[in-house]
């Protein structure tokens, strides 16, 4: 464990005053564009692009410089850029030893990271410092390395009215990271908002999904007109600032920024029948790669591709602020793992018992009284379910795994060694959003009551039989999802958090039903109760009382085609305690295999594997308990 002394915590609000202040003596330097003093008693020197500083007197061996490096163009992921620039400035430190990495803010606001790493160099201790600091477009470094904690303190200030002296020389502002200019081959360049490059960041009022869909346009098809945040997909964890901003405006125009100066504006549209339903025309974004649109219960999500220069080009996660943004954040904190005692079990060892791990503050961890550091990789796939984790030293040094936390189970996975967990208080995850459903518009309605259909599972993915719900009221909405706890999740009041209701309007004339936009299908009450809805039976779900379930139940289904070139399994738990609660899990998957002659004697030119799973955990007043 690294522990920093309280003279190192002062030089940390030194440090931080760097790029900010403006007094200059006479008699100062210049380096990389700015201004500085040497201290007195203190000498310089310019050595492989930096400024070095050191000061006279010192006893043989020992050490004392502070390496001062010009100034660098802002990156687009300070966290990552920073974690790569300590690796590369510590090689030399042999038995490293590591603080967790801080974020720090200066008095002017500016984001800053420092860190302490420890080691040795020929066998003689050395203690390094490590500062940077994104102002503006720029970004500032600087190390501090003594050979002891002691000679940190005795030329404390000396180091103190070196960084004071520091003058940024020139203007600060400008572009913290620039796309592509040049339009795509063969586009033309409509016309854009006239706001100008540079400007102040302006606010857009957005348009709400159920008025994007009342004027007739899909969210599945085409961005709402709104802010999103962009979060860059390169290995980090610091998801506290979104580095880019995305306005969608009317006109089919757009406007990419910082959130405080506008980096450029142009124009896209939109391209049918695939995924990448948005393409740049003009402006910064012009000559990128289509991007894709996602849209879901909380909202839109925009993914940018291949954005910047060419040898340093990077893609973008982009959430409609608001619900879409707070939940892709909720997600990013669920997969960060929480300081705790975790119980272990050593894998692949039958479920024996391994030594308990304790997660630590700053990615510390500690293990039968040995303590290491890991890194969280949060950013880099941000569809994940996990947050990945490499431990870089100690106990389970040069070893990986993941975390994650699913309905207050949090669990850390050790790749070959162990799986470890704790229970706590669940996250509360919003369902729903804060508005009411509409009524439905006159004309719909007549039906109730909840129903239900099943099929044959033929892919393996719903664990042996796939269901279909609908929960009719007369006022005109229906239900159509599965239920999570009874049927009292089937309140056509609510609303998604985007603003859409969670269920779908549906009209019943002259024999026919109609849900939504689909086509009506015929519908007849049968014998007995149910219906038939073209050619499908819908059961009558009633109510069963005084059910109590116990135990461990499983079913497991598998198929093969003749010949054997595509087969199929699902497999599904169900654990059920009396107190009303159960757990579900399912997996499934299936395999084709592809031959020259189309069957099994031939010779395999490809194939194609798919498996999916799904964990769902204890839920209270079960619907499956309540409900047949």
């Amino acid at each position: 464990m690294v522990h920093v002394r309280a003279p190192l915590k002062v030089l940390v609000a030194a440090l931080l005053a760097l790029p900010l202040t403006a007094a200059v003596a006479q008699g100062s330097g210049q380096f990389g564009g700015l201004k500085y003093q040497v201290p007195a008693g203190w000498t310089s020197r310019s050595e492989v692009g930096a400024l070095v500083l050191s000061p006279s007197g010192l006893a043989s061996g020992e050490v004392v410089t502070v390496r001062f490096l010009p100034p660098a163009k802002a990156p687009t992921d300070f966290a990552a850029w920073f974690a790569t620039h300590v690796a590369a400035n510590a090689r030399d430190l042999a038995g490293q030893r590591a603080s967790p990495v801080q974020p720090e803010k200066t008095d002017e606001g500016d984001r800053a990271l420092t860190q302490v790493v420890i080691g040795t160099v020929n066998g003689q201790p050395r203690f390094r410092y490590f500062l940077a600091v994104l102002h503006g477009n720029q970004v500032f470094a600087a190390h501090y390395t003594t050979s002891s904690l002691a000679l940190l303190e005795k030329y404390q200030p000396g180091l103190e009215a070196f960084l004071k002296s520091v003058d940024p020389a020139g203007p600060s502002s400008g572009p913290q990271a620039k796309a592509p200019t040049t339009p795509a081959q063969g586009t033309t360049r409509p016309t854009t908002p006239t706001t100008s490059t540079g400007g102040a960041w302006p606010s857009v009022t957005a348009v709400s999904t159920p008025k994007f869909v009342a004027s007739g346009r899909d969210p599945e098809a085409e961005p709402i007109p709104d802010e999103f945040r962009c979060y860059a997909e390169l290995r980090g964890s610091d998801y506290s600032k979104a580095p880019l901003r995305l306005q969608i405006l009317e006109g089919r125009q757009y406007r990419i920024g910082d959130g405080t100066k506008v980096l450029g504006s142009g124009a896209f549209t939109t391209v049918k029948g695939t995924l990448n339903k948005v393409r740049w025309t003009s402006g910064p974004l012009a000559g990128t790669d289509d991007a894709y649109l996602n849209f879901n219960d909380y909202g839109q999500t925009i993914s940018l591709q291949n954005i910047g220069p060419e040898d340093k080009q990077i893609d973008l996660e982009c959430y409609q602020r608001g619900p879409r943004e707070d939940q892709a954040r909720l997600t990013f904190g669920l997969r960060t793992p929480k300081p705790g005692r975790y119980a272990c079990t050593a894998v692949n060892a039958n479920g024996k018992a391994a030594p308990p791990l304790e997660l630590l503050p700053g990615n510390r961890y500690r293990v039968n009284g040995a303590e290491g550091q890991y890194r969280l990789d949060l950013l880099s796939d941000q569809d994940d379910d996990n947050g990945d984790v490499d431990f870089l030293s100690g106990p389970w040094a040069e070893r990986s795994g993941f975390y994650r936390e699913e309905n207050g189970q949090r669990t850390l996975y050790v790749s070959r060694t162990a799986e470890c967990s704790v229970t706590v208080k669940p996250t509360p995850i919003p369902r729903y959003g804060k508005t009411k459903a509409p009524a439905p518009p006159r004309g719909s309605g007549v039906l109730s009551g909840a129903y239900a259909s099943w099929q044959a599972d033929v892919g393996g993915y719903c664990g042996g039989l796939c269901w279909n719900f609908y929960v009719f009221d007369k006022n005109g909405y229906v239900y159509t999802d599965e239920p999570d706890t009874g049927l009292e999740d089937a309140d056509c009041s609510r609303t998604w958090p985007n603003g859409l209701p969670i269920c779908e309007v549906y009209s019943f004339r002259n024999g026919q039903l109609r849900i939504g936009e689909g086509k009506p299908e015929p519908l007849r009450k049968k014998p007995g109760g149910g219906y038939d809805l073209d050619g499908t039976t819908l059961l009558v779900v009633r109510p069963v009382s005084g059910l109590k379930l116990n135990g461990t139940y499983r079913s497991f289904s598998a198929s093969s085609s003749l010949g054997g070139l595509t087969s199929s399994y699902s497999e599904a738990f169900l654990r059920f305690t009396p107190d009303g609660r159960f757990s579900r899990e399912s997996s499934g998957g299936a395999s084709s295999t592809f031959t020259d002659t189309g069957t099994s004697s031939g010779t395999t030119t490809g194939g194609v594997t798919g498996r999916a799973a799904a964990a769902a955990a204890a839920r209270t007043a079960s619907w499956a308990t309540r409900w047949s």
